[in-house]
């Protein structure tokens, strides 16, 4: 075991080494969660599709009091204007002047809603949403007074505004509470999933190519190393790399973040190791088939990238055509992104998670083989 343990620590030492390893391991997956996971929070946010609402009233009665006061409580920032301005906003309403007198003689009326061509599609919609909202309620109050034979006053009104309502809407969720996931619970894991990929992938091959183009492999033949200790010292090494990775960007996202690993932690670490296994095999399979280390750092950049983005990493799998989707089942980084938005944003436990973390366990087995007999083809010869 402590052969196994000095192999694996050489394998570290191109890492340590490398000045650079803080920017890629800490610094730029923080910089890419920070950024993205902001943009996708405000995509997500439905709070941002408030709306601004200017509102020009030449009426002055007591339904156009009551409209605008209905409208008060609906999803719209209100600016009062007393006239029509030289630069108007990005959209106002004209109440005209026979607003309460129309109304009240059961008479059609036209409400006229101005807007400039530039202004956003989804703030538009909720305005004339909440406006024919307001003006909805606002004639049902008058029907139901009108049904009742009672004046329609401010004060009727509004006690019709105050009793508790009829009918009463509670939404809830039907099960596990499912969306897409987004903001920081959605790049904390994709970052994780895609930064391991890539220092996992260069770092590995890169320590195999060293000892190639040195000699040092060949020199295990009359060290006294067997076959296994080598194998599971490198192996060792390479998933010690991944874990560092993950295990730091887990912190990050916690402490940093705010991010809520779920209800099942032994569910989060099988999940690490298996993924760090995985990757590990897969780097280590990489510094055997390219040859040159500028090739490798390229060809590993490609594949990390490529397999992140068809992992799901750029953006949700959700949106993503069904070919994508059917690929993504099949490659590591959609294995582990899956499963972390299941213990993350889903609220899962190991009863979701298991049959991804078999998968990662499973292609970390079969690239380990593939390593295996390339190593021992490599030291015979």
């Amino acid at each position: 075991m402590r052969t196994v343990w000095t192999i694996a620590k050489l394998s570290l030492r191109l890492l340590i080494n490398d000045k650079l390893a803080f920017i890629w391991m800490l610094l730029m997956p923080c910089f890419y969660i920070f950024i993205f996971g902001n943009v996708f929070k405000y995509e997500s946010d439905r709070s941002r599709f408030r709306a601004d609402l200017g509102i020009i009233n030449n009426d002055r009665g007591i339904l156009a009091e009551q409209f605008i006061k209905k409208l008060q409580s609906e999803n719209i920032s209100i600016d009062t204007l007393k006239s029509e301005p030289e630069n108007p906003p990005v959209r106002y309403l004209i109440i005209p002047d026979s607003f309460t007198t129309v109304l009240l003689n059961k008479e059609k009326i036209t409400l006229l809603l101005k807007k400039r061509p530039d202004s956003d599609p989804e703030a538009e919609a909720t305005a004339e949403m909440a406006i024919n909202k307001a003006i909805y309620r606002l004639l049902a109050d008058m029907t139901e007074l009108s049904l009742n034979k009672k004046e329609i006053s401010i004060q009727n009104i509004e006690e019709l505004d105050s009793r508790e309502p009829l009918v009463k809407f509670t939404p809830s969720y039907s099960g596990k509470h499912k969306i897409i996931p987004s903001g920081y619970n959605f790049q904390v894991p994709a970052n994780i999933v895609m930064f391991t990929l890539l220092v996992t992938f260069i770092y590995a091959g890169s320590y195999l190519m060293e000892e190639k183009i040195t000699g040092a492999l060949r020199r295990t033949k009359i060290a006294p190393v067997t076959f296994l200790q080598l194998f599971l010292g490198k192996l060792t090494g390479v998933i010690f790399i991944a874990l560092a990775q993950i295990f730091l960007l887990l912190i990050v996202g916690r402490v940093v973040f705010g991010v809520y690993y779920g209800d099942s932690p032994v569910s989060l670490v099988l999940l690490v190791f298996a993924f760090a296994a995985a990757v590990g095999s897969i780097g280590l399979c990489l510094g055997f088939v390219v040859k040159e280390e500028e090739k490798l750092i390229a060809v590993s950049i490609i594949l990390a990238l490529t397999m992140s983005a068809l992992g799901g990493c750029w953006w949700p799998a959700e949106v993503m055509p069904q070919w994508m989707q059917q690929a993504a089942a099949f490659l590591p980084s959609g294995m582990a992104i899956k499963a972390f938005h299941h213990l993350i944003s889903f609220g899962h436990g190991f009863e979701a998670v298991w049959p991804y973390i078999l998968g990662l366990a499973a292609i970390a087995v079969l690239f380990s083989v593939l390593f295996a007999a390339v190593l021992g083809k490599l030291v015979r010869d």
